[in-house]
């Protein structure tokens, strides 16, 4: 599916587990290595970051700055990861199709504040299905019970217990 670009033989030592679909160099002699389940940033000296499919919300290309910036579940800080190439249509459909395949079943809700709130249904890499609530904008206690219905909602369409 993915066209796989040879890692150097000092970085590739140190992803063998991670199963990597493709992989592209990043600046700083870096390279990202995107897996089935996980996706690492990794230099000769070894790993500098894993991390599972489940921990990202969303990605973005920015094709000037060649640079893929990653958006975490929890909120932290974005990762920017800047590439050493143009070539990056098979890293960044690589990433699009992890993300999304972690994804299994999404709910909505528009707050009585005016933010927004969804809860999603992840698979993790291990095939254990866990709920995410990611709110942006304003949530206020008044909205709580709106919010645990719409988790109940998301966990029951798949077949998980509700909370």
């Amino acid at each position: 599916m993915f066209r796989k670009v040879s890692l150097p033989s000092d970085v590739a030592r140190h992803i063998k587990g991670l199963g990597a679909l493709v992989s592209t160099a990043l600046v700083d002699d870096e390279w990202l290595a995107v897996g089935t389940g996980d996706c690492a940033v990794v230099d000769a000296n070894g790993i500098i970051l894993t991390f599972p499919w489940t921990d990202v919300e969303s990605a973005i290309w920015e094709g000037e700055a060649r640079t893929l910036t990653l958006q975490w579940v929890d909120g932290r800080e974005d990762l920017a990861l800047r590439m050493a190439s143009d070539d990056v249509y098979d890293v960044t459909a690589a990433v699009r199709d992890r993300i999304n395949a972690s994804i299994v079943h999404v709910e909505f809700l528009e707050t009585a504040a005016g933010g927004h709130v969804r809860a999603f249904i992840r698979r993790d890499r291990d095939g254990q299905l866990s709920s995410q609530l990611i709110a942006r904008g304003p949530v206020t206690p008044a909205d709580s019970a709106a919010v645990e219905a719409l988790e109940r909602r998301a966990r029951s369409a798949v077949g998980l217990a509700t909370r």
